[in-house]
């Protein structure tokens, strides 16, 4: 077998191919976010070859804002046929060749019902963190919520606000979730840089009486999109403004053609969780998340 570097971005369908081909549940949105080269502090992707040309497994490891420091995501998968030959051992130490000096630990999330790809991980050092639930809701009957007294609505792409620091500062005072105590901090800044060139942003901020109140943010990638961040300022919390921010969201999402939502959140976060339920969205697939020293 051969292991080469990937030509990032022309490699990207590939990788996703083989990533979505050994587990269906993998989002392919989220997928290609993380192959974006402009929002990532340092990202290396491989290809390695059987000796008769066949692409048989893909990985690649990335830093970036959103991640602690000192932290790289790492994620590799073979073709399902690819069978016992230690493809994914082999691959995996040429990946871990070439981390840069700075980093002093590895995460990865693997499928909850991959069995096998959870021994592995756990053989390579990995000790399990979180289980994220990813639900799925479908948009076709999207619509605006009710008015509410002094609640207005403000859909943005990556343009700034005329408040941008209070808008950051009430997007940070959010993130009360278990995500932020890992280490995985969001700014607008970073959620301005998620989508990769050929994906699309789109948020929600909620305003209550003109004070940023609430915020909801994805990337869509052709008729499906992914929420990558609902929160509300602790401060305002009670009043609906979640469920709200995520209905307008919906709303002009369908309008865009989106026809599938889907988010990721912490088994251990109920709020946001039923929030989700009352929206309509149903279980999609667990992950598990999973982090271990480096070296």
């Amino acid at each position: 077998m051969e292991v080469i570097e990937a030509n990032l971005p022309r490699d990207v369908g590939s990788i996703v191919d083989i990533f979505v081909q050994r587990t269906p549940e993998r989002d392919r949105t989220i997928l290609r976010s993380e192959l974006n080269r402009f929002s990532a502090r340092c990202l290396n992707a491989y290809l390695v070859y059987e000796e008769d040309g066949t692409l048989a497994g893909a990985g690649f490891t990335r830093t970036a804002s959103n991640l602690p420091d000192a932290t790289a995501l790492v994620l590799l998968s073979t073709r399902a046929a690819s069978g016992q030959r230690a493809i994914g051992a082999t691959l995996f130490a040429e990946m871990l060749e070439d981390l840069g000096e700075d980093v002093d630990r590895l995460v990865t999330y693997v499928c909850a019902e991959d069995q096998l790809s959870l021994d592995v991980a756990r053989q390579w050092g990995f000790n399990d963190v979180q289980t994220s639930v990813t639900s799925s809701v479908d948009l076709v009957g999207s619509s605006l919520p009710a008015p509410m007294a002094g609640v207005t609505y403000e859909a943005f792409d990556d343009r700034e606000f005329t408040d941008e620091r209070a808008v950051d500062a009430m997007l940070l005072a959010t993130q009360t979730n278990p995500e932020f105590d890992l280490g995985l901090v969001l700014r607008l800044a970073g959620l301005r840089e998620t989508p990769a060139p050929d994906q699309r942003p789109l948020g929600v901020l909620t305003r209550l009486e003109g004070r940023p109140a609430a915020i909801s943010f994805s990337v869509i990638d052709g008729d499906q999109m992914h929420v990558v961040y609902t929160g509300v300022d602790p401060e305002l919390r009670g009043r609906g403004l979640a469920g709200r921010t995520k209905e307008v969201l919906h709303a002009r999402a369908r309008d865009l053609g989106v026809r599938t939502a889907l988010t990721d959140n912490d088994e251990s976060n109920p709020g946001i969780r039923r929030v989700n339920e009352r929206l309509g969205y149903a279980p999609h697939s667990s992950w598990i998340w999973m982090m271990r020293p480096w070296p």
